[in-house]
């Protein structure tokens, strides 16, 4: 209900035409929206997980949005430092990807270059060498494919019946599962085994899933392509996590570095914490590293005064309505 009281209300502000003159605000000019995705499905993910993965046509909505808006998409680098200096033009807004799906070099590199957008692409880089679908997402989704309430799990360090038909019921036996891979010291290669044991338990045939490529990381030769198509790769850890033990967390942006130098021939300066986790510890450690940014999943505008490394992005997904979508665009709801 209150859902829906608030969608009228914001229906009702945008006929009024209180929405462009908001966009026109100086307040709006002074702020900087910087939209978070992650996957845009290949096949139907954004039904397993609407909250990670959104559809090719909502993104394309989205884009269309921003250019009817008259939305200035800049490249992070440029927002950051014109956010700083108080010289943002109007409607400011910069698109960035966590992780560096595969999806992104098929789905959404397309439609970035058809409306000509900048983005910031965070890639986390451990994948990178794998043909292998993340094994904490692949897990979930094989429960979720499979349409089954219960499961028999035994093999998996589960028991022989275990609930599968709830979103919460499948993120508890994901939680199990992982725990017995890491209690078994599995690495990625028999973590991946694993997948295609549940997978096949499940009644699934894990080739298709490999060969449709979803949940997979870009290849090296798809972040360099990636690259060469004008997009900014930057940091997202190589392992995506976040230690509190300074040289391990110093490790991962070391490692993440590299590699993304590797495939781009620039060292990456800007970050982006995995899965929206930081710490007070943390600043002072990217200080050493060099770098210059560092975004949040925290849903809000960014201000000159809003500490770099800690800007606030708005998570977009499939549960976010146009309506709403325009409203944080003109800086209407922070």
């Amino acid at each position: 209900m209150r859902a829906r009281i608030k969608q009228g209300a914001l229906r009702a502000l945008r006929s009024a035409g209180v929405f462009r003159l908001a966009a026109r605000s100086k307040a709006r000019r002074e702020r900087l929206l910087i939209l978070c995705y992650h996957g845009i499905s290949l096949r139907d993910e954004e039904q397993w997980e609407g909250l990670l993965y959104i559809s090719p046509g909502l993104f394309r909505r989205r884009l269309e949005i921003l250019r009817r808006f008259g939305a200035r998409v800049l490249p992070l680098d440029e927002a950051v430092r014109r956010l700083r200096e108080h010289s943002l033009p109007p409607r400011s807004v910069v698109l960035t990807f966590d992780d560096g799906f595969y999806d992104f070099h098929r789905r959404a590199l397309p439609l970035l270059k058809e409306f000509g957008y900048p983005c910031t692409l965070y890639l986390t880089t451990h994948y990178c060498r794998y043909r292998f679908p993340i094994f904490n997402l692949a897990v979930p989704y094989l429960l979720w494919k499979s349409g089954r309430q219960t499961m028999d799990l035994s093999r998996f360090g589960g028991t022989a019946e275990v609930r599968t038909g709830s979103y919460e019921e499948r993120l508890a036996a994901t939680r199990m599962i992982v725990a017995f891979a890491e209690k078994n010291g599995m690495d990625t290669a028999a973590k991946n085994d694993l997948a295609a044991a549940i997978a096949e338990a499940a009644g699934i045939d894990y080739g298709e899933v490999l060969k449709s490529r979803i949940l997979q990381i870009m290849s090296p030769e798809e972040a360099a392509e990636t690259h060469a198509a004008g997009v900014d790769l930057e940091l997202h850890t190589h392992r995506h996590r976040t230690p509190r033990d300074r040289e391990l967390f110093l490790r991962e942006i070391r490692d993440n570095r590299e590699r993304i130098r590797d495939f781009t021939g620039r060292d990456a300066a800007h970050f982006c914490y995995p899965s929206g986790d930081y710490a007070e510890e943390f600043f002072s450690w990217l200080g050493e590293c060099g770098v210059e940014s560092a975004t949040t999943c925290d849903p809000a505008l960014a201000r000159p005064a809003s500490d770099p490394l800690l800007l606030p992005r708005l998570l977009d997904h499939s549960f976010i309505s146009d309506v709403e979508f325009e409203s944080w665009l003109c800086g209407l709801v922070t």
